[in-house]
Protein backbone atom coordinates (compact mmCIF):
# COMPACT_ATOMS: atom_id res chain seq x y z
CA UNK A 1 0.00 0.00 0.00
CA UNK A 2 2.11 3.23 -1.49
CA UNK A 3 1.52 6.62 0.36
CA UNK A 4 1.22 9.43 -1.73
CA UNK A 5 3.48 12.76 -1.98
CA UNK A 6 -0.10 14.46 -2.03
CA UNK A 7 -1.77 12.96 1.64
CA UNK A 8 -1.80 15.67 3.64
CA UNK A 9 -0.89 15.79 7.39
CA UNK A 10 -4.64 15.85 8.21
CA UNK A 11 -5.21 12.70 6.12
CA UNK A 12 -3.02 10.61 7.70
CA UNK A 13 -4.53 11.71 11.04
CA UNK A 14 -7.60 10.20 9.70
CA UNK A 15 -6.43 7.66 8.56
CA UNK A 16 -5.11 6.69 12.47
CA UNK A 17 -8.80 7.40 13.33
CA UNK A 18 -9.64 4.06 10.70
CA UNK A 19 -6.76 1.86 12.42
CA UNK A 20 -8.44 2.59 16.19
CA UNK A 21 -11.33 1.04 15.04
CA UNK A 22 -10.44 -1.27 11.84
CA UNK A 23 -13.27 -4.14 12.84
CA UNK A 24 -16.08 -1.34 13.03
CA UNK A 25 -14.54 1.03 10.33
CA UNK A 26 -15.55 -2.14 7.65
CA UNK A 27 -19.61 -1.55 8.33
CA UNK A 28 -18.98 2.11 7.28
CA UNK A 29 -20.32 3.99 4.53
CA UNK A 30 -18.46 6.72 3.34
CA UNK A 31 -21.00 9.72 4.55
CA UNK A 32 -20.15 7.33 8.33
CA UNK A 33 -16.78 7.57 7.91
CA UNK A 34 -17.01 11.63 7.16
CA UNK A 35 -19.15 12.54 10.30
CA UNK A 36 -16.81 9.79 12.50
CA UNK A 37 -13.51 11.93 11.53
CA UNK A 38 -15.38 15.30 10.79
CA UNK A 39 -14.50 16.30 7.49
CA UNK A 40 -16.45 15.55 4.11
CA UNK A 41 -16.88 12.68 2.05
CA UNK A 42 -14.82 14.04 -0.70
CA UNK A 43 -11.83 14.11 1.99
CA UNK A 44 -12.42 10.68 2.47
CA UNK A 45 -12.71 9.97 -1.02
CA UNK A 46 -9.19 11.79 -1.77
CA UNK A 47 -7.76 10.11 1.77
CA UNK A 48 -8.29 6.41 0.39
CA UNK A 49 -6.76 7.56 -3.35
CA UNK A 50 -4.01 9.00 -1.76
CA UNK A 51 -2.97 5.95 0.10
CA UNK A 52 -2.35 4.47 -3.28
CA UNK A 53 -6.61 2.92 -3.98
CA UNK A 54 -9.09 3.65 -6.72
CA UNK A 55 -12.50 3.30 -5.07
CA UNK A 56 -13.42 3.42 -0.96
CA UNK A 57 -14.81 0.15 -1.29
CA UNK A 58 -11.82 -1.54 -3.07
CA UNK A 59 -9.69 -0.03 0.26
CA UNK A 60 -12.61 -1.59 2.52
CA UNK A 61 -11.95 -4.86 1.11
CA UNK A 62 -8.48 -5.05 1.12
CA UNK A 63 -8.76 -3.90 4.85
CA UNK A 64 -10.86 -7.05 5.25
CA UNK A 65 -8.35 -8.82 3.84
CA UNK A 66 -5.51 -7.88 6.02
CA UNK A 67 -7.29 -8.22 9.27
CA UNK A 68 -8.10 -11.99 8.37
CA UNK A 69 -5.12 -12.39 7.51
CA UNK A 70 -3.70 -11.09 10.96
CA UNK A 71 -6.05 -13.05 12.64
CA UNK A 72 -4.75 -16.55 10.87
CA UNK A 73 -1.42 -15.52 11.16
CA UNK A 74 -1.80 -14.63 15.15
CA UNK A 75 -3.24 -18.48 15.49
CA UNK A 76 -0.31 -20.35 13.69
CA UNK A 77 2.28 -18.73 16.21
CA UNK A 78 3.76 -21.35 18.46
CA UNK A 79 2.91 -20.78 22.35
CA UNK A 80 4.90 -21.98 24.88
CA UNK A 81 3.46 -24.77 25.89
CA UNK A 82 1.99 -26.47 22.59
CA UNK A 83 3.39 -30.02 22.18
CA UNK A 84 5.51 -31.30 19.00
CA UNK A 85 2.45 -32.65 17.05
CA UNK A 86 0.64 -28.98 17.35
CA UNK A 87 3.88 -27.00 16.31
CA UNK A 88 4.40 -29.36 13.72
CA UNK A 89 0.47 -28.47 12.54
CA UNK A 90 0.94 -24.93 12.87
CA UNK A 91 4.47 -24.94 10.73
CA UNK A 92 2.72 -26.10 7.70
CA UNK A 93 -0.40 -24.10 8.12
CA UNK A 94 2.00 -21.61 8.27
CA UNK A 95 3.49 -22.01 4.85
CA UNK A 96 -0.09 -22.85 3.33
CA UNK A 97 -1.22 -19.40 4.67
CA UNK A 98 2.31 -17.67 3.19
CA UNK A 99 1.56 -19.30 -0.32
CA UNK A 100 -2.09 -18.15 -0.27
CA UNK A 101 -0.91 -14.58 0.76
CA UNK A 102 1.79 -13.85 -1.08
CA UNK A 103 -0.36 -15.18 -4.13
CA UNK A 104 -3.15 -12.62 -3.36
CA UNK A 105 -0.78 -9.54 -2.32
CA UNK A 106 1.26 -9.87 -5.60
CA UNK A 107 0.96 -7.33 -8.56
CA UNK A 108 0.71 -9.38 -11.53
CA UNK A 109 1.69 -6.70 -13.18
CA UNK A 110 4.94 -6.03 -11.56
CA UNK A 111 5.48 -9.78 -12.15
CA UNK A 112 4.95 -9.54 -15.86
CA UNK A 113 7.21 -6.43 -16.07
CA UNK A 114 10.14 -8.55 -13.78
CA UNK A 115 9.84 -11.54 -16.32
CA UNK A 116 10.04 -9.51 -19.02
CA UNK A 117 13.12 -7.22 -17.98
CA UNK A 118 15.39 -10.66 -17.12
CA UNK A 119 14.29 -12.07 -20.55
CA UNK A 120 16.40 -8.64 -21.54
CA UNK A 121 18.88 -8.53 -19.03
CA UNK A 122 22.62 -8.71 -20.50
CA UNK A 123 23.38 -10.67 -17.14
CA UNK A 124 21.36 -11.21 -13.90
CA UNK A 125 23.16 -11.59 -10.46
CA UNK A 126 21.18 -12.89 -7.62
CA UNK A 127 22.86 -11.07 -3.93
CA UNK A 128 21.42 -11.96 -0.65
CA UNK A 129 22.79 -13.38 2.94
CA UNK A 130 22.39 -15.97 5.46
CA UNK A 131 19.31 -17.60 4.35
CA UNK A 132 18.50 -15.19 1.83
CA UNK A 133 21.64 -16.39 0.27
CA UNK A 134 20.54 -20.10 -0.27
CA UNK A 135 17.49 -18.35 -2.05
CA UNK A 136 20.16 -16.64 -4.74
CA UNK A 137 22.00 -19.66 -5.24
CA UNK A 138 19.02 -21.82 -5.82
CA UNK A 139 17.66 -19.21 -8.76
CA UNK A 140 21.32 -19.18 -10.13
CA UNK A 141 21.08 -22.83 -10.19
CA UNK A 142 18.00 -22.97 -12.29
CA UNK A 143 18.31 -19.89 -14.63
CA UNK A 144 21.96 -21.53 -15.28
CA UNK A 145 19.97 -24.35 -17.08
CA UNK A 146 18.29 -21.99 -19.38
CA UNK A 147 21.38 -21.03 -20.53
CA UNK A 148 21.17 -17.22 -19.22
CA UNK A 149 24.57 -15.28 -18.27
CA UNK A 150 23.77 -15.09 -14.78
CA UNK A 151 25.82 -15.43 -11.28
CA UNK A 152 24.99 -15.42 -7.61
CA UNK A 153 27.02 -13.80 -4.63
CA UNK A 154 26.43 -14.98 -1.04
CA UNK A 155 29.47 -13.04 0.51
CA UNK A 156 28.94 -8.70 0.73
CA UNK A 157 32.47 -8.61 -0.24
CA UNK A 158 31.98 -10.36 -3.55
CA UNK A 159 28.34 -8.93 -4.05
CA UNK A 160 29.40 -5.36 -3.56
CA UNK A 161 32.39 -5.79 -6.10
CA UNK A 162 29.74 -7.45 -8.97
CA UNK A 163 27.21 -4.75 -8.62
CA UNK A 164 29.43 -1.58 -8.54
CA UNK A 165 30.81 -3.47 -11.66
CA UNK A 166 27.04 -3.88 -13.75
CA UNK A 167 26.06 -2.17 -16.26
CA UNK A 168 22.58 -0.69 -17.80
CA UNK A 169 21.57 -3.38 -19.50
CA UNK A 170 22.02 -5.85 -16.41
CA UNK A 171 19.69 -6.64 -13.27
CA UNK A 172 20.67 -7.48 -9.82
CA UNK A 173 17.96 -9.18 -7.94
CA UNK A 174 18.39 -8.52 -4.51
CA UNK A 175 17.21 -10.85 -1.61
CA UNK A 176 16.23 -9.73 1.85
CA UNK A 177 12.84 -10.69 3.67
CA UNK A 178 13.13 -7.75 5.99
CA UNK A 179 14.39 -5.56 3.79
CA UNK A 180 16.98 -3.89 5.79
CA UNK A 181 20.05 -5.96 5.37
CA UNK A 182 22.83 -3.30 5.32
CA UNK A 183 24.68 -5.33 2.95
CA UNK A 184 21.94 -5.93 0.50
CA UNK A 185 20.83 -2.31 0.66
CA UNK A 186 24.43 -1.45 0.02
CA UNK A 187 24.96 -4.15 -3.05
CA UNK A 188 21.43 -2.77 -4.17
CA UNK A 189 22.97 0.59 -4.33
CA UNK A 190 25.72 0.18 -6.22
CA UNK A 191 23.70 -1.89 -8.86
CA UNK A 192 21.47 1.51 -9.20
CA UNK A 193 24.41 3.61 -9.16
CA UNK A 194 25.53 1.46 -12.23
CA UNK A 195 22.57 2.14 -14.10
CA UNK A 196 21.64 -1.33 -13.67
CA UNK A 197 17.70 -2.37 -12.90
CA UNK A 198 17.28 -3.38 -9.48
CA UNK A 199 14.18 -6.22 -8.53
CA UNK A 200 13.37 -6.90 -4.64
CA UNK A 201 12.12 -9.85 -3.20
CA UNK A 202 11.49 -9.15 0.09
CA UNK A 203 8.47 -9.17 2.96
CA UNK A 204 5.33 -6.89 2.72
CA UNK A 205 5.07 -3.69 2.57
CA UNK A 206 7.04 -0.94 2.19
CA UNK A 207 10.96 -1.03 3.43
CA UNK A 208 14.06 0.43 2.16
CA UNK A 209 14.66 -2.14 -0.11
CA UNK A 210 11.53 -2.17 -1.77
CA UNK A 211 12.13 2.03 -2.10
CA UNK A 212 15.30 1.74 -3.65
CA UNK A 213 13.89 -0.86 -6.15
CA UNK A 214 12.76 -0.26 -9.47
CA UNK A 215 10.44 -3.55 -8.98
CA UNK A 216 9.18 -5.54 -5.93
CA UNK A 217 8.34 -9.17 -5.78
CA UNK A 218 6.94 -9.29 -1.76
CA UNK A 219 6.46 -12.18 -0.72
CA UNK A 220 4.33 -12.93 3.17
CA UNK A 221 5.22 -15.20 6.35
CA UNK A 222 3.32 -15.61 9.47
CA UNK A 223 5.51 -14.15 12.40
CA UNK A 224 7.08 -16.51 15.03
CA UNK A 225 9.13 -15.69 18.02
CA UNK A 226 10.20 -19.17 17.40
CA UNK A 227 11.25 -19.57 13.61
CA UNK A 228 12.99 -15.86 13.36
CA UNK A 229 13.97 -16.98 9.70
CA UNK A 230 10.38 -19.29 9.42
CA UNK A 231 10.83 -21.38 6.59
CA UNK A 232 7.08 -20.28 5.07
CA UNK A 233 8.78 -16.91 4.00
CA UNK A 234 11.58 -19.23 2.19
CA UNK A 235 9.36 -21.04 0.65
CA UNK A 236 7.04 -18.40 -0.73
CA UNK A 237 10.13 -16.42 -2.18
CA UNK A 238 11.19 -19.72 -3.43
CA UNK A 239 7.88 -20.33 -5.54
CA UNK A 240 8.30 -16.86 -6.78
CA UNK A 241 11.65 -17.75 -8.39
CA UNK A 242 9.85 -21.27 -9.77
CA UNK A 243 7.38 -18.90 -11.76
CA UNK A 244 10.03 -16.51 -12.88
CA UNK A 245 12.43 -19.22 -14.51
CA UNK A 246 8.96 -21.20 -15.47
CA UNK A 247 8.12 -18.00 -17.23
CA UNK A 248 11.39 -17.18 -18.58
CA UNK A 249 11.21 -21.21 -19.94
CA UNK A 250 8.63 -20.57 -21.86
CA UNK A 251 9.03 -17.22 -23.10
CA UNK A 252 12.01 -18.77 -24.50
CA UNK A 253 10.65 -21.85 -26.06
CA UNK A 254 11.61 -23.99 -28.21
CA UNK A 255 15.51 -23.11 -27.06
CA UNK A 256 14.99 -22.80 -23.66
CA UNK A 257 14.12 -26.66 -23.84
CA UNK A 258 17.06 -27.38 -26.16
CA UNK A 259 19.33 -25.62 -23.82
CA UNK A 260 17.97 -27.48 -20.27
CA UNK A 261 18.03 -30.80 -22.53
CA UNK A 262 21.96 -29.78 -23.29
CA UNK A 263 22.81 -28.85 -19.39
CA UNK A 264 20.75 -32.23 -18.08
CA UNK A 265 23.02 -34.83 -21.20
CA UNK A 266 26.52 -32.45 -19.57
CA UNK A 267 26.01 -33.66 -16.41
CA UNK A 268 26.04 -37.13 -17.99
CA UNK A 269 29.21 -39.23 -17.02
CA UNK A 270 30.21 -41.56 -19.92
CA UNK A 271 29.97 -45.27 -18.79
CA UNK A 272 33.45 -47.13 -18.16
CA UNK A 273 34.52 -49.79 -19.87
CA UNK A 274 35.88 -52.60 -18.05
CA UNK A 275 39.09 -53.72 -19.29
CA UNK A 276 39.70 -57.23 -19.81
Amino acid sequence: MSSSPLLRLEDTKRSFQILSNPHGFLGWTIADLAVFASTSEATVVRLVQGLGFRSYQEFKLQLSRTLATLETSASLVAEPNDPPETVLSKTFAASEVSLRDTLEHLDTRVFRAVVELLAQARRIEFIGSGSSGLIALDAYQKLLKLGLMCGASTDPHNFSQVCALLEPADVVVAISFSGQNPDTLHGARLAKEAGAAVVALTGLGRNPLSKLADHTLPASSPDSPYRPEAIAARIAQLCLIDALVASLHILAEPFSSRRVEKAKKALSRPQKTRSP
